[in-house]
């Protein structure tokens, strides 16, 4: 991660007005452990392009009532698509997560054995999120598609 890191400050560097390495640098210093830098590239980000929002960031008890939330209100459907999985929230995946192949960007990870579990992560959604309401959507929508 501290290689990206370097990779992705040189890119900025290089190209101060591209949204999509201000935005990567945001992911990976936030992945490293440095969320003022990380809140500082992701508004640069903002700044150069309509595409990336600024993060919304919220307790992670008020991240928790908003996944309840929305579990409360899927559709039939979508409720039986989930049956009985347990949904988690996690800050971020794993550094096992994302060596076993995973995305340090993802949104969710699923894991069917020895029971079936759901895990949000909470920083990666609140990275896409621009708002409260909007954030709101964002868990709405991914809990439908999981």
């Amino acid at each position: 991660m501290h290689d990206a890191l370097e990779v992705a400050q040189v890119a900025c560097e290089r190209k101060p007005k591209d949204a999509e390495a201000w935005w990567l640098l945001g992911c990976i210093s936030r992945y490293t452990g440095m969320p003022a830098a990380s809140d500082a590239a992701f508004k640069r980000a903002a700044e150069l392009s309509p595409k990336r929002p600024a993060p919304t960031r919220v307790a992670s008890t008020s991240f928790r009532a908003m996944v309840d939330q929305c579990l409360a209100e899927l559709s039939p459907d979508a409720r039986r698509r989930l049956g009985r999985t347990r949904v988690e929230v996690e800050p971020l995946p794993s550094l096992d997560l994302v060596r076993a192949g995973g995305s340090p960007d993802a949104l969710t990870s699923r894991r069917r054995l020895p029971e079936d579990v759901l895990t949000l992560f909470q920083v990666n959604l609140e990275n896409r999120a621009g708002s409260e309401a909007r954030l709101a959507r964002l868990i709405a929508k991914t809990l439908a598609r999981a």
